[in-house]
């Protein structure tokens, strides 16, 4: 994971050079007033989504982190140096419209910063996650009746921000937010986000194997949903509804209307991006028999948490949330392909060697030549 990210910095330079990424077409007219915006991060893999929309709609961005993660995306955007862990003085004696916190994953760290910036932001706009619902949510429930995620202990400030209790932190996040805040607290709960500079192979390792064009093994069930939201649609969304001025409490930012399905979402990108490819379905079972790889993918596969899949996003699209074709999104990524390295142990699937192998055994098992 660190080299991954490591690897990911080094090309956010150039992402950050862009006047705006990919996937805004279109939507950029201006907004009716501009905002003094905060940003809480701003270098990662949202962050630049947000600056660059923002930025195109006329709004004025001050970013804070530590001057870490590619200091030198936004040279004309202001930067405030510090750290969520007690280190806000930048922060003091400075008046916004809004805050977005894309770096919040200890609730000690969320309550410093809401109670420093209360009263001096109209809108608090915390950046959570589906994970923060507990494993007996089901496809019936919608941020309201769903149950979040409970921690057994304290919070262990030493794990890693997407350790075992990742979700739970993050609904303690919320609450701590929403405690200073009140109504003018708004949560956002993204699913799977994929979009120009994912870090994850999540989504890229299917556009990885379709620009190769080379036969592609597709584990698990046929009719899987998956649920994946482009950042450019989310963050262009959560941008305009600060600007409405009149959002509150829990969204899930969840795509699209629907829930896909992995056979015809799969063969759709494989028509749309002009791929040689073919699809192989291989039994999810036989894999986790076949290679201890089986670990590498993510809950798309298996039977997996199928009520994070298909969560409810009715709110989010009443508030505008909308959503570019997905095959607009994979376009946007092939183009951009090379300036993300393979992020190697982020849930992308086999290794070339391995499936390779794979195929190869099922097909002989598929010919009766196997013993």
């Amino acid at each position: 994971m660190k080299s991954s990210r490591r690897s990911f910095i080094r090309s956010a330079s150039a992402m950050g050079a862009l006047a705006v990424l990919p996937g805004y077409a279109g939507i950029l007219n201006a907004a009716p007033k501009s905002l003094k915006l905060l940003i809480l991060g701003g270098t990662g893999f949202i962050g630049p989504h947000e600056i660059n929309y923002a930025r195109a709609r006329g709004h004025q961005i001050t970013m804070f982190n530590r001057g870490k993660t590619a200091p030198d995306m936004f040279p004309n955007v202001e930067a405030l140096v510090g750290d969520r862990n007690g280190q806000l003085d930048a922060l003091k004696g400075r008046d916004w419209d809004a805050v977005i916190d894309n770096s919040g994953f200890f609730p000690r760290h969320a309550r410093l910063s809401a109670e420093l910036l209360h009263g001096h932001v109209g809108q608090y706009m915390f950046v959570s996650s589906i994970s923060a619902y507990g494993d007996d949510m089901t496809v019936a429930d919608d941020e309201f009746t769903a149950p979040t995620a409970v921690m057994d202990g304290p919070v262990d400030e030493s794990e890693h921000i997407y350790g075992p209790h990742y979700g739970a932190r993050k609904a303690l996040c919320e609450k701590e937010v929403t405690k200073v805040f009140g109504d003018q607290a708004i949560n956002i709960r993204p699913g799977i986000i994929t979009g120009t500079g994912d870090p994850t192979e999540r989504f890229r390792h299917w556009l990885r194997r379709m620009v190769a064009g080379n036969e592609i093994l597709v584990p698990g069930r046929q009719d899987l949903p998956v649920q994946y939201i482009d950042a450019a649609d989310m963050c262009g969304w959560m941008i305009r509804m600060l600007e409405d001025g009149n959002g509150s409490g829990p969204y899930n930012a969840v795509g699209a209307k629907e829930p896909y399905r992995a056979k015809p979402l799969l063969e759709g990108l494989v028509k749309t991006t002009g791929s040689r490819s073919t699809l192989t379905w291989v039994d999810w079972e036989w894999i986790r028999k076949e290679t201890s790889e089986a670990a590498n993918y993510g809950p798309w596969y298996g039977e997996g948490p199928t009520p994070f899949m298909q969560v409810n996003n009715d709110r989010a699209m009443a508030r505008g949330l909308t959503f570019r074709p997905i095959g607009d999104t994979a376009n946007d990524m092939i183009a951009r392909l090379d300036e993300v390295p393979v992020a190697d142990g982020r849930r992308g699937g086999f290794s070339p060697g391995t499936e390779a192998a794979l195929l190869a055994r099922w097909h002989a098992q598929e010919l009766g030549t196997v013993n």
